[in-house]
């Protein structure tokens, strides 16, 4: 297969750079999906309780693929420093996600299970969802070295960034095929370097991350 990418860059003035980029991009699931692993319920449970469900990995499973564009403006400052703002979209073919069916006789002979003991349980398995699912991010970052301070105070240098995405993918989907699934996220800090010494602070921020439905019975 071709993965074919496409990179360029315009220099506006000397200090003001605009890049662009396509490229395409693929990626499969853990290599324990390919185990093929079945977890089976006891079968005097409930089998109405969706705690109580047939498990296997689907060894089937397809790779997923991906084409994304992405742009960014660069500022640099005199010294050392820089600006930047950059955004992307990405179209996911064959994004994973997991799916919930009724044992069918095909399943159970494939696995060799009886249909009088298994029969009335659903399987929970992963599948390759259908249509494309799109991703779409926004990001700034700066950092500076504040060379116009007075000497006692030179070797300052802050920097902060911050970027945010969201997805058509339903919720929880993104961390099943590889990707970040934390909406917004930040960091910031500063530092303070001499010849003999370095200090240096640094804070991180992130939302929420998107996860799957929790659903267990004791919930």
């Amino acid at each position: 297969r071709l993965f074919p990418s496409l990179n360029a860059s315009f220099e506006v003035r000397e200090n003001l750079i605009i890049r662009a980029a396509r490229y395409s991009s693929v990626g499969r699931p853990d290599l324990n999906q390919y185990a093929g692993g079945l977890t089976v319920p006891d079968p005097d449970s409930d089998p109405t309780n969706p705690a109580n469900r047939i498990i296997v990995n689907n060894a089937g499973i397809k790779a997923w693929s991906a084409g994304t564009t992405n742009a960014r403006i660069e500022y640099y400052f005199a010294g050392v420093g820089q600006v930047s703002v950059g955004g992307f979209r990405r179209d996911i073919r064959n994004f994973f996600g997991g799916t919930v069916f009724n044992a069918t006789p095909e399943f159970l002979a494939l696995y060799g299970l009886d249909p009088n003991e298994f029969g009335p349980y659903e399987v929970s398995t992963q599948r390759n969802v259908e249509g494309t699912v799109r991703m779409e991010g926004f990001d700034v970052g700066y950092r500076q070295a504040l060379t116009f301070l007075p000497t006692w105070a030179r070797g300052l240098q802050v920097f902060a960034n911050a970027s945010l995405q969201r997805t058509s993918a339903a919720r929880g989907f993104l961390g099943a095929s590889g990707f970040s699934d934390i909406p917004r996220s930040a960091a910031w800090g500063v530092s303070f370097t001499r010849s003999r010494y370095n200090v240096r602070l640094n804070w991180t921020w992130r939302d929420d991350q998107n996860r799957g439905e929790v659903t267990g019975a004791s919930i």
